[in-house]
């Protein structure tokens, strides 16, 4: 129960969704920064497309990487051939679009299942809040990856399942017409999202929601355990064979074997080191039994917190439908824990399509979280706007950060200490307060990082003397770092990695006319040895984020010195 001093500093329903609307705001502004929190496969995927639809077909897939051009399925390289008309409108932000869309589709559905379940939009606000609040969501949900699309598709049939359970009179099992037809739309539509990632993910969506139409089926019986079984069976029959469309489409269906079937999904399955030596080693698991913490972030506190609650409330009587709601969401998420715990490869991301139930978890719960969590979740907001504020002090101080941005993160940084100080002196407001100060520490992130956009990371010189259709020399760096040059210097440049040719430009060894190179320097760094030749030229220069700095960059010596080892410049280069 909750206590009238709770309903008394409880924010209102109204509150809740402007709340949600602001952070939502966040969560568009800056999708078309480079800088954006992302992963390294992001890039990979963007070349992935933009290659391919500059072939004007839409397979077979093409990449400059040999082994890294059937990675994952077409469907998400079509979905940005598509919205950036065949990369005649190659934009950052176009690519990143869907996602977005698909995250408020997720929101919209938990949103709308909440309300059939309670009847009242107060809990649904919630659920949204702490779904778009998670750090898992907010670094890979808005980029151009599977994430958003997986919880979208893979949320299908559970959220069917789940609708129709909110009513007694359609919660049982039934063999119908009606539902077969209903399953057979969902194998479909469940297909498409395989589409996306891989063949794979039907196990655990299909078992999770067999096992969920069985633990809602009000009076159990073999016929409908014969009944869930074959119309499970069916979806997922359904769901593979749209997504084996691919081998029949793609005019080398042998690579998509060899590379995505065999290498990208049996290989991680199964990798010939023993299961159990892995799965009890650090590197093998540590990874993926974090995953509450890695993608609640700081809603991490939350997560400890419910699995206090649910020891609290074993035994106890509370409300049939938000306890059944409970039981359904703990169950979904078991299954797909259980599932991946199976092949030798494990990974906290491929837990990600299940936040939105993790959400639902912690809505359904708000007001039986106690004081600590909230405040422990205040304190590492606090802790992150500190630190932030401390790098915008630095970016500002070589130019990266403008001055409206830099006091937007310090007023951050003020508000998010004034309301951990309130939870504090008013205890019953915690809750709110705790996932404001989480809101305010993504939006300093947000604006530090927008920093690092626009003209201040542009290339900066005579924009007239830029490469149109040239192959441009870089230093050697993991695959897909050098994509974002695509949309900071357009055309039709070939960007080709190889230390020892850049090194012998640089050195002025190799003076073949007309060459482009880039190097990577400190802001202050000394002229290149083919500059003091008079043999090379710089054209322009900008400012980058380190976003993988090397063993020892970053050591006690320097690292109050972020400029030495988190910003740093590229210079573009020609020989004369």
């Amino acid at each position: 129960m909750t206590t009238s001093r709770f309903q008394t500093h409880s924010p209102s329903t109204r509150t809740l969704w402007l709340t949600v609307l602001v952070v939502a705001l966040v969560y568009v502004w800056g999708i078309d920064n480079l800088y954006m929190p992302n992963n390294g496969d992001e890039m990979i995927y963007a070349h992935i497309a933009r290659m391919t639809a500059a072939t004007g077909q839409w397979l077979p897939l093409v990449s400059d990487y040999s082994n890294l051009r059937n990675t994952k399925p077409p469907v998400l390289f079509w979905q940005s051939m598509l919205v950036t008309g065949w990369g005649q409108y190659w934009q950052l932000w176009l690519i990143r679009l869907p996602s977005i869309i698909y995250l408020a589709l997720v929101s919209a559905g938990m949103a709308m299942l909440l309300r059939r379940w309670l009847g009242e939009w107060r809990t649904a606000a919630w659920a949204v809040l702490c779904f778009l609040l998670c750090w898992g969501t907010f670094r890979y949900g808005r980029p151009y990856m599977t994430t958003a699309p997986e919880m979208f598709w893979y949320s299908l049939a559970p959220g069917f399942v789940l609708w129709r359970a909110a009513n007694a009179q359609t919660r049982d099992i039934q063999n119908t017409w009606d539902d077969w037809r209903w399953w057979t739309l969902l194998g479909l539509l469940t297909g498409i999202g395989l589409a996306y990632k891989s063949f794979a993910l039907v196990a655990p969506v299909a078992a999770g929601t067999w096992l969920l139409r069985l633990f809602l089926q009000t009076k159990w019986s073999w016929r409908a355990v014969v009944c869930n079984t074959a119309q499970m069976a069916w979806m997922s029959l359904l769901a593979v064979g749209l997504f084996a469309c691919w081998l029949l489409i793609d005019p080398q269906p042998q690579e998509v074997w060899r590379e995505f079937v065999q290498q990208e999904n049996v290989g991680k399955m199964s990798d010939g080191r023993n299961y159990f030596a892995v799965m009890f080693s650090f590197n093998g698991s540590a990874d993926y039994l974090a995953a509450p913490m890695l993608n609640s972030g700081l809603l991490f506190p939350w997560v400890l917190a419910l699995v206090g609650v649910a020891w609290r409330q074993r035994g106890t009587a509370s409300e049939p439908k938000r306890s059944l709601l409970t039981k359904a969401s703990l169950l979904w998420i078991a299954v797909w824990w259980v599932v991946f715990l199976l092949p030798n490869h494990r990974s906290s991301r491929y837990l990600l399509p299940l936040l939105p139930a993790l959400a639902l978890l912690m809505a359904l719960h708000v007001d039986s979280i106690k004081r600590v969590a909230p405040r422990v979740t205040g304190l590492l907001a606090l802790i992150m706007l500190s630190v932030l504020v401390w790098l915008g002090w630095h970016a500002r101080a070589i130019g990266v950060l403008p001055d409206l941005l830099a006091g937007l993160v310090l007023v951050s940084w003020v508000a998010g200490l004034v309301i951990w100080v309130r939870m504090w002196w008013i205890p019953s407001t915690g809750v709110f307060d705790s996932l404001l100060c989480a809101a305010l520490a993504l939006l300093s992130l947000t604006a530090l990082l927008q920093g690092m956009h626009g003209e201040r990371v542009d290339f900066q010189g005579d924009s007239k003397l830029r490469p149109q259709a040239d192959t441009i020399w870089v230093s050697q760096s993991s695959n897909g770092e050098f994509e974002p040059l695509h949309f900071l210097l357009p055309g039709d440049n070939r960007f080709t990695s190889d230390q020892a040719r850049v090194e012998a430009l640089t050195n002025g060894t190799d003076t073949a006319s007309g060459t482009w190179f880039m190097v990577v320097r400190l802001d202050d760094a000394d002229p290149l040895p083919c500059e003091t030749m008079n043999v090379c030229e710089r054209i322009a220069t900008r400012w980058d984020i380190e976003l993988r700095p090397k063993p020892g960059q970053a050591n006690a010596d320097n690292i109050n010195r972020p400029r030495e080892w988190l910003w740093r410049q590229e210079w573009l280069m020609r020989v004369r």
